[in-house]
């Protein structure tokens, strides 16, 4: 019997890997960037920022940014300081440089005004590339976050579906 059940699953796994139903490689990751880069979004319409995860990795360090609706138009850029949208004061995290990440059109908001934003507003990490990040803007249609870095380190930005999610890396020195 355990012969005849261990054939058959052979015969199985065989068949599902000629017919291509088997499970495909994962899609390939997008190149490291050292400039400044856009995406464009799925045609959003009020998309909400709802929450900011991050962890660190062996090769890189995390953040997640969480979006109820389509992806929002993006950009993202190099810079050493940061200030809050609107107030203009200085946003306190430091590092060696910084990534700013704008999202657009986007809000944390509803309609109300109360936020729907459940992640850090500052978070310190101290990870081995990030240091700090901060969530600096809800402000006229864009949702912005500052991230403090030890190096100019070169970062990769790409999304992920159910829920929809903005990924940027930062890769270690």
């Amino acid at each position: 019997m355990f012969r005849r059940t261990l054939g058959g699953l052979i015969a199985l796994v065989a068949a599902l890997t000629l017919t291509g139903v088997a499970a495909q490689p994962a899609a390939t990751l997008p190149a490291w960037k050292t400039c400044a880069s856009s995406w464009q979004g799925e045609d959003a319409r009020a998309p909400k920022i709802v929450d900011l995860r991050y962890a660190t990795h062996p090769r890189y360090d995390r953040v997640v940014i969480e979006v109820r609706g389509r992806i929002p138009n993006g950009r993202a850029f190099y810079r050493r300081h940061f200030s809050y949208d609107g107030s203009g004061q200085p946003v306190p995290i430091l590092g060696r440089s910084g990534l700013q990440v704008i999202l657009f059109p986007a809000y944390a908001h509803n309609d109300a005004g109360h936020s729907v934003y459940d992640g850090p507003r500052i978070a310190r990490p101290r990870f081995r590339t990030l240091k700090a990040l901060a969530l600096n803007g809800d402000f006229e249609g864009q949702v912005s976050f500052a991230f403090a870095l030890t190096h100019r380190a070169p970062y990769r930005v790409f999304t992920l579906p159910n829920p929809q999610r903005i990924v940027i890396d930062f890769k270690h020195a």
